[in-house]
């Protein structure tokens, strides 16, 4: 108990320092709009997680409501392919290595495995349930963790 009272004293002091040392305005950084843009689907409904090709200058934006995934070019705000067969697509995770894109499909339970060369989902991998969220682990690892709503452990590695 002591060891852990001496811990939590010890972070709190420290996270004071830096608040004083490095006040939060000199990090802050303001956000801008640089561009504005519709995205085909239904109106008004719910698009999730968003990520992006570098190489080629594509935003991957997950549309929960309409069921599909959008690949969006950057460098004209144009909308280049719809991927279907995500239903329920929630998390959306780019690994360059291999020029895919994995897609937390929350209606049917499965990861949806789509080539950005062919611009479709080319295999499913089925998973406990509901998937969420995914994160690409590239410097560490080269794994994809794959999260579950509501669950403490991943489903898929």
């Amino acid at each position: 108990m002591k060891n852990s009272l001496c811990s939590l004293r010890l972070r709190t002091y420290t996270l004071l320092l830096f608040s004083v040392l490095f006040p939060s305005s000199a990090f802050a950084q303001t956000l801008k709009e640089v561009a504005k843009f519709d995205l085909p689907g239904p109106g008004g409904k719910r698009f999730d997680y968003l990520t992006i090709d570098e190489g080629d200058h594509y935003l991957i934006s997950a549309h929960l409501a309409a069921e599909q995934t959008h690949v969006i070019d950057l460098r004209t705000n144009k909308v280049i392919a719809t991927v279907v067969d995500t239903p329920g697509v929630e998390g959306v995770e780019y690994v360059p290595e291999l020029k895919k894109f994995y897609t937390s499909n929350a209606h049917d339970n499965t990861i949806g495995v789509v080539d950005l060369n062919q611009m479709k989902v080319i295999k499913k991998l089925k998973t406990d349930a509901k998937p969420d969220g995914s994160a690409y682990a590239a410097p560490f690892t080269n794994c994809m963790y794959q999260m579950n709503a509501g669950r403490r452990k991943p489903s898929l590695k």
